[in-house]
């Protein structure tokens, strides 16, 4: 009798974990917003991407100083650092591009000092990948409630 009771709790389990393993499985929907806070970041992204990128073509063509960009590259990512999105997509971009845009500014420096520019440039645009992979896969669900990020893209 005993062993027959733990082969029944033995098979109810096992069942039990297969049955949840399969729900847990399934990616959960992400519930997008596109409040004030939320635009404004994307807005404050938007321009410190694009003011950035401005600063490293002016270096890159000999019309900036590698500290302007490296100044720059602090700002963005302060500026998005301090912002406060409310949508779950764009607080993990607010994770990961301060370190994107500080990366880059290292990658200046090590250039301006002669130095491998490769290693930090690498981890820039490493992050700056994840960061464009979690818009695109946020772009429809944020396009749906009223914010547009292609223009991050």
């Amino acid at each position: 009798m005993l062993r027959l009771v733990v082969a029944v709790f033995l098979l109810v389990s096992i069942g039990a974990i297969l049955a949840s393993a399969g729900r847990s499985s399934a990616p959960a929907r992400i519930q997008h917003t596109c409040g004030l806070t939320d635009r404004q970041f994307i807005s404050n992204y938007q321009v410190q991407l694009a003011a950035v990128g401005m600063y490293g073509d002016d270096y890159l063509h000999g019309s900036a100083k590698a500290q302007e960009v490296i100044d720059a590259a602090r700002e963005a990512a302060r500026v998005v650092r301090t912002s406060a999105p409310q949508d779950p997509s764009l607080m993990v971009v607010r994770q990961y591009a301060p370190a994107m845009f500080l990366e880059f500014g290292r990658a200046v420096k090590a250039r301006a000092r002669h130095g491998n520019a490769a290693p930090a440039m690498y981890r820039s645009y490493s992050i700056s990948t994840h960061v464009n992979e979690i818009l695109r896969e946020a772009k429809p669900g944020l396009a749906a409630v009223g914010c547009a990020v292609g223009d991050l893209l």
